[in-house]
């Protein structure tokens, strides 16, 4: 958005005032540029609410109604980053849209920390999910007696942990004394938080890249599930809506190379991945099945489903999920 990420306030702070020209040339492209901006900040306002529904429904039935797998973890998490993430945009759109200066400041700097966390533990839970689906396949009997139990929620909180010691001092140095301090800190910070982005990003679609390369180089012996088969997608949506907005952030806010439309449609991108896995979710629980009025339950236990996991009781067609063993 323009006021509320790190890229558009620091492009503003950075950007000496251009004298206005009044010409009437000029005023029609403000005109236009105003009218593009309020109907993508409408429609990305659209698309957050549906999201919210979305991963409100997937947090509400993992948390409550259905037994914990190792992977059903991990969706969990990632929901609850995509929840909190499309909520912040909503905050910052219905700002924008009402306007009210006296909570401008505010609303800037809770969505810039909200924001930068949620995208960071988002790409890294989707980065753990497919390393460990990629190794269950090439490594079955390891994944099967070696794999730790409790290892999702040990990934789990080092993300969330990880990503609010580099964010929340980056959102620091960046915003909120980025005219008092000195820029090294800011491009410290920036660095290390590039970084590590980077190398989940790198990490999850080399994973993600196995995972199809092994499907199709055994597509006569090996049928895919539906859980490689969701995973795949959920990475595909992200690479494809996720990514520009990572790039705008990494290299559109230098100075020279920002541009507006980039920056408003990676933002409205960004909340299409966000608000896209739970429609995912119950996809790929409804394929091949067209029984009517199915509990969105019985749905989303089916596309979760972890036939790799061996305390899995295939036997039993009523029961699609197995008991993690750490607290509920």
């Amino acid at each position: 958005m323009s006021s509320s990420p790190i890229t558009e306030l620091t492009a503003m702070i950075l950007t000496p005032e251009v004298p206005q020209n009044h010409s009437g040339t000029n005023t029609s492209s403000n005109s236009k540029r105003d009218a593009f901006d309020e109907f993508v900040r409408c429609l990305t306002l659209f698309i957050c609410l549906c999201g919210l529904v979305g991963n409100g429904i997937v947090i509400w039935l993992l948390s409550l109604h259905i037994k914990r797998t190792p992977f059903s973890f991990y969706v969990l998490n990632l929901a609850g980053s995509d929840f909190t993430y499309l909520f912040l945009e909503v905050i910052w759109v219905i700002n924008y849209l009402i306007y009210r200066p006296d909570f401008q400041n505010i609303v800037n700097l809770l969505t810039n920390m909200g924001l930068h966390v949620t995208f960071t533990v988002g790409l890294g839970l989707l980065a753990s999910i497919s390393t460990q689906r990629c190794l269950s396949i090439l490594f079955p009997i390891w994944y099967r007696n070696r794999h730790p139990k409790r290892g999702p929620m040990v990934v789990c909180s080092l993300l969330w942990i990880l990503s609010l010691l580099l964010n929340l001092p980056k959102v620091y140095y960046c915003v909120v004394k980025i005219e008092i301090l000195p820029p090294s800190g800011c491009d410290t910070m920036s660095k290390l938080s590039g970084t590590l982005m980077l190398s989940m990003l790198l990490l999850m679609t080399l994973s993600s890249l196995i995972l199809f390369i092994k499907i199709l180089s055994s597509a006569q012996k090996y049928k895919a599930k539906k859980l490689v088969i969701l995973i795949l997608m959920t990475v595909l949506v992200f690479l494809l809506c996720a990514v520009p907005h990572g790039i705008n952030h990494s290299v559109f806010n230098w100075k020279a190379m920002y541009n507006h439309t980039f920056h408003e449609i990676s933002y409205l991108l960004s909340c299409v991945n966000s608000s896209a896995n739970p429609f995912i979710y119950f996809f790929i629980g409804s394929l091949r099945h067209q029984r009517l009025k199915e509990p969105l339950k019985v749905v989303l236990q089916r596309a979760l489903r972890d036939d790799s996991d061996p305390s899995e009781d295939r036997g039993t067609s009523s029961r699609t999920d197995t008991t993690l063993d750490m607290p509920a």
